[in-house]
């Protein structure tokens, strides 16, 4: 029966020309099978394949669901690797959207909306942080990202010193869950003056624990001084940054951002140094109603079910 109703979901994806999100119908298991789970058509695993690290998880079994019957359960334990991140201080658990299937262009305005909930993930500080990445776009190749959304330790960031045309974020005076140009920090040394590319506050990772967060980003993927970047946290514009988004090495690379989604633990050593040996812990991360389109009202998953859009299955 599998896959009659994975061919289903296909049909049912390529219905919509803007959103994109859960497809394809799997079963939700959390028992010890060898099978891999994989995202619907548009998406694929990236050095994520431990047969936990990804599955739809159902709202009738008792999972968390932002909207409809089901969400994008990400699971992220300490040994798993894959690829190129065996033998370096990283390991994920992420899906993420090829070249083929990716609608954005640098200059291009576009709006991606999605609900995320925090299972399992604690607070940490700069001397055990995992630098762990829920979201990341950026160019083909192995570019810097242009856009992360990372979380900090509680007691990082030099947001009292930096610089107004930088740091553009709202009045929140704390939050460990931010947005990092990582691309314009790295290819021009931004530094601490800069606050190392983190521009904007979003939310604080266990206030919001086991609750539903809806985020909605709007940006244009600049080169230039006409680049923007706009986020929304239930609702409430966190992030307002003008200027450039994508470096000038990062854009001969292409000039299609990808999209990755998930849990990235993209570095473990400050983990290592503070705890030698000691287990990392198991981490888990919902996604919901993950949505692409041309403006906030196609994306936006509240004001979705304001308007009784269908959720996004």
């Amino acid at each position: 029966m599998r896959r009659p109703m994975q061919r289903m979901a296909r049909i049912a994806f390529f219905l919509s020309a803007f959103l994109t999100g859960c497809t394809g119908a799997i079963p939700n298991s959390t028992s010890g099978s060898n099978e891999v789970f994989t995202p619907g058509d548009g998406y694929e695993r990236f050095y994520s394949s431990a047969d936990h690290n990804f599955r739809y998880a159902f709202a009738e079994h008792q999972a968390p669901t932002r909207r409809g019957s089901r969400s994008e359960r990400f699971e992220l334990r300490d040994g798993d690797c894959g690829g190129g991140d065996c033998g370096n201080p990283r390991y994920r658990t992420e899906i993420q959207m090829p070249t083929k299937s990716n609608p954005a262009n640098v200059g291009k305005d576009i709006w991606y909306g999605w609900s995320f909930l925090n299972s399992g993930v604690p607070s940490f500080t700069r001397e055990n942080s995992l630098r762990l990445v829920f979201g990341q776009w950026g160019m083909p190749g192995g570019a810097t990202p242009s856009i992360r959304l990372i979380q900090l330790g509680t007691d990082e960031g030099n947001w009292t010193a930096c610089q107004n045309t930088t740091c553009a974020g709202s009045a929140i005076n704390h939050g460990d869950v931010v947005i990092q140009l990582a691309d314009m920090n790295r290819a021009f040394d931004w530094g601490k003056h800069k606050n190392e590319g983190y521009v904007c506050r979003l939310f604080e990772m266990q206030e919001h624990k086991d609750r539903w967060v809806d985020l909605v980003m709007n940006t244009n993927f600049s080169d230039g001084e006409d680049g923007y970047l706009q986020v929304w946290v239930n609702g409430d514009l966190r992030c307002n940054y003008n200027g450039p988004i994508v470096s000038p090495n990062s854009l001969l690379k292409g000039a299609k951002p990808g999209h990755r989604r998930g849990i990235f633990s993209s570095y473990t050593e400050r983990w290592t140094k503070t705890h030698g040996a000691k287990p990392k812990p198991t981490l888990v991360v919902y996604y919901d109603e993950f949505a692409v389109g041309s403006s906030r009202s196609q994306v936006d998953p509240l004001l979705r079910e304001q308007s009784n859009k269908p959720a996004i299955d």
